[in-house]
């Protein structure tokens, strides 16, 4: 078997899809009256947490009250990575099942080919969404805008496969939620709040599309045979019969086996006769 080059984009969709679940979220700005002074979008990137550590420890300058630029710029953020891909070998369908779309006709409307492709195959994405920010309180009306949709999965409706328009909803599970607090450390240090939030997305991946032509006559042959004392067939002695299948059917390109119209010839040997079977519809 040689494999072939294709991509069906399927993992990268479901990444999409997944971020764009985040890219809504905002953080709110009151005075001590209670009264809304300004509201933050949250950004979003796909990128570890490593990236938010390092963001706030190799440039000083953002920490400094005095600068035009500090912390409070680059926080609160996000980031999203994938952690795992495992085979979900529970939610596996026939291998062998195919999807069939796109059926070429000729002059007459006769069924040349169509385009196939085998079932898909579940796979289990795991997500980790961290959670940055410079208060505890931006974190908390963060986590606050993302945990009630999630009893504990939410489920969506992704177009994985263009050709075949298939449209899968793939539920998302929130399976846990770890704060990294800092309370410990140098007063010069900046305190790092995180909280990391841990998902699975049940998804598919799929298959090359191929082209297949379709079958358009079929010829079966049989034969006498003779039996051992045993029972068992010692080999043929002369044909029996021969029965010819052949697709005549109407035209259209919906017009696909079993809907095609089927003549059937059958003819014996060794008596004389020829039976020539009518068109029928199957």
């Amino acid at each position: 078997m040689k494999f072939a080059t294709f991509y069906n984009e399927t993992i990268r969709k479901t990444v999409v899809a997944f971020g764009s679940l985040f890219d809504d979220i905002f953080v709110q700005r009151k005075d001590s009256a209670g009264n809304l002074q300004k509201k933050i979008l949250v950004p979003i990137t796909y990128s570890p947490k490593e990236k938010f550590y390092r963001m706030l420890k190799e440039y000083p300058i953002l920490k400094g009250n005095d600068s035009d630029v500090h912390i409070g710029n680059i926080l609160p953020r996000m980031g999203f990575a994938i952690t795992t891909i495992d085979y979900d070998g529970t939610r596996k369908r026939n291998t062998v099942s195919k999807r069939f779309d796109n059926s070429e006709v000729d002059a007459n409307g006769l069924v040349i080919s169509n385009q196939a492709q085998f079932a898909e195959v579940p796979y289990t994405i795991g997500f980790n969404l961290s959670i940055a920010a410079r208060t505890n309180d931006d974190a908390l009306q963060i986590l606050e805008q993302i945990l009630p949709y999630f009893t504990p999965e939410f489920s969506l409706s992704i177009n994985y496969t263009s050709v075949f328009n298939t449209k899968i909803d793939v539920p998302i599970t929130l399976t846990g939620v770890s704060p990294e607090v800092e309370f410990e450390g140098d007063t010069s240090e900046q305190r790092n709040i995180i909280y990391n939030l841990s998902f699975t997305a049940q998804t598919y991946l799929f298959s090359p599309i191929k082209t297949n032509k379709i079958i358009r006559e079929t010829r079966v042959t049989g034969f006498f045979s003779d039996f051992d004392v045993n029972g068992g067939i010692s080999g043929p002695t002369g044909a029996a019969f021969k029965s010819i299948s052949s697709i005549t059917g109407p035209s259209g390109a919906s017009s696909m086996p079993p809907d095609a119209s089927v003549t059937t010839e059958t003819f014996e040997f060794g008596l004389g006769l020829s039976i020539t079977g009518a068109t029928q519809d199957v």
